[in-house]
C-alpha cells in the first residue's frame, strides 16, 4: 500500500462527511464528544493524527484508512484500484457509493465462506491421508502371513 499523504485532508475530509449525509458538527461531536469545542480544521491544525484517531474517523464514515489517505495498491504498473483519486465526487460508474460498499461487504463475506470451506477440505483430506495410510498398513501386515 503506498500513500500519496501522511496527514488527513481537510476537502477529502469534507468530502468524505457530505457523502456520508453527516454535517461536520454533527461529526466532530460524534468523533470527539458533545461538549467539544473541536472543528474538523483541528487535522488541518494538527496534521500529525495519531493512528487511533485516523481509525476512529474510518469507522464512523464507514471506509477503510487507504480511502481516507488516497492510498492504491500498485503492483508493477497494474493497479488493482483504478480511478480517480477523489471517487465520491468523481465517480462516474452510475452507482451509489453506498450500493458498492454492500457489494464489497458481500464480496468479502463470500471470501470469508470459502476461506473456511477451503479449512474444512484441508482438514478432511488430512483425516482421509491418515486412514489410507493406515488401511496399507493392515494390508502389508495381511500380505506377509
Amino acid at each position: 500500500m503506498r500513500y500519496e499523504r501522511v496527514y488527513i485532508d481537510l476537502d477529502r475530509l469534507q468530502a468524505l462527511i457530505r457523502a456520508r449525509g453527516l454535517r461536520e458538527r454533527d461529526f466532530c461531536t460524534i468523533l470527539w464528544g458533545k461538549d467539544t469545542h473541536r472543528t474538523i480544521k483541528e487535522f488541518a491544525r494538527r496534521p500529525n493524527t495519531t493512528i487511533g484517531t485516523a481509525m476512529r474517523v474510518c469507522n464512523l464514515l464507514d471506509i477503510s484508512l487507504d480511502e481516507l489517505f488516497s492510498g492504491s495498491d500498485i503492483i508493477g504498473e497494474s493497479p488493482y484500484i483504478i480511478g480517480k483519486q477523489d471517487f465520491i465526487r468523481d465517480y462516474e460508474g452510475g452507482q451509489d457509493v453506498q450500493t458498492l460498499q454492500s457489494e464489497n461487504r458481500a464480496l468479502r463475506m463470500v471470501i470469508k465462506e470459502k476461506d473456511e470451506r477451503i479449512t474444512d477440505l484441508k482438514k478432511y483430506k488430512d483425516e482421509l491421508s491418515t486412514h489410507l495410510d493406515l488401511v496399507l498398513k493392515l494390508g502389508q501386515n495381511s500380505d506377509t502371513k
